[in-house]
């Protein structure tokens, strides 16, 4: 292959790797990651105006807004207690963090994050166990979005963001 046509090859690629499945979960713990770290300086509002728009279905955008105008939420200022990726309100620095290919599922696909979100507790086997969150994508008006967080605890237990955010919405955060 000559060098112009394998040029020609990487200018044309170059709009699909930007839009890679994965980049909306990549950002996402990127600023989850920041969040955790020993001794961030800016703690970063994860589920912002803008990551909203850009990173997230239409939905969980739906979802997210009818959650945040619950009385829970407006005095709590977020529709959640917890970090929603790593199911947790209290832990250390993320280490070991590995972000998988995403698999698909139907008209769904999922990027799987694992990560060890305790191990600065202590050398116990217990701190040193893996947690999972599985992103589930979709595809949306020609974008990859990130329609559903799902956070795996090392004993298996799920917890969905979104099926969190429709108990705010039945219950008003009560």
């Amino acid at each position: 292959m000559s060098l112009k046509a394998l040029l020609t090859i990487l200018v044309f690629a170059t709009p699909a790797l930007a839009d890679e499945p994965a980049q909306p979960v990549r950002e996402v713990m990127a600023v989850t990651e920041n969040n955790w770290a020993a001794g961030s300086a800016q703690y970063e509002a994860l589920f912002s105006e803008d990551r909203l728009s850009r990173l997230f279905s239409a939905d969980f955008q739906m979802r997210y807004a009818e959650a945040m105008e619950t009385p829970y939420a407006q005095e709590a200022g977020s529709p959640f207690d917890y970090d929603v990726v790593t199911n947790a309100q209290d832990g250390c620095p993320l280490e070991n963090v590995t972000i998988s290919p995403p698999k698909p599922v139907n008209d769904v696909f999922h990027v799987t994050v694992r990560f060890q979100a305790f191990s600065c507790m202590g050398e116990a086997a217990e701190y040193q166990t893996y947690s999972t969150a599985r992103f589930s994508m979709i595809q949306e008006n020609g974008a990859t979005r990130i329609d559903d967080i799902v956070a795996i605890n090392p004993i298996g237990l799920m917890l969905s963001a979104k099926e969190q955010l429709q108990a705010v919405i039945d219950t008003g955060g009560e």
